[in-house]
């Protein structure tokens, strides 16, 4: 995690740091960047792809800020193999929405952080409510 910590400052010259009342438009050159460079701090670690190669892991996490929960339940699943054709970068929609989300906070690297713990390689069941999170997947 805190590779991608360092990463979050070199996004201070990529995101966009104006706080008003609108964000400047990026030009969708400028957008593909920043979202590339969301994607690529999101990578999957080597040592994560080896893990997988061995146990497919079934997680499922819950977060309630308001009351500082935090539940993250890996329960491994012995099928070798298959957890290698996982993806190794969210996708395109996950890291735009990231960077939309860090755009908009007042602290990027706490929202990064919160986000990366629950980033999974394919969510079967993720519900958004007020301020709690609850994602079921593979990881």
């Amino acid at each position: 995690m805190s590779e991608s910590l360092k990463a979050v400052e070199k996004q201070v010259l990529v995101l966009p740091q104006e706080k008003g009342g609108s964000q400047p438009k990026a030009s969708s050159s400028e957008l593909m960047v920043q979202v590339d460079t969301v994607r690529s701090m999101a990578k999957a670690a080597p040592v994560k792809i080896g893990r997988r190669a061995l146990f497919s892991w079934l997680r499922i996490f819950v977060h309630h800020p308001g009351n500082g929960e935090r539940v993250n339940l890996r329960i491994p699943i012995p099928i070798p193999l298959v957890g290698l054709l996982l993806p190794t970068q969210p996708p395109v929609n996950q890291a735009l929405r990231l960077r939309n989300m860090m755009a908009e906070s007042d602290d990027p690297a706490k929202t990064l952080e919160n986000y990366m713990d629950s980033l999974m390689a394919i969510e079967f069941i993720r519900v958004e409510e007020d301020d709690e999170l609850v994602i079921i997947g593979l990881d």
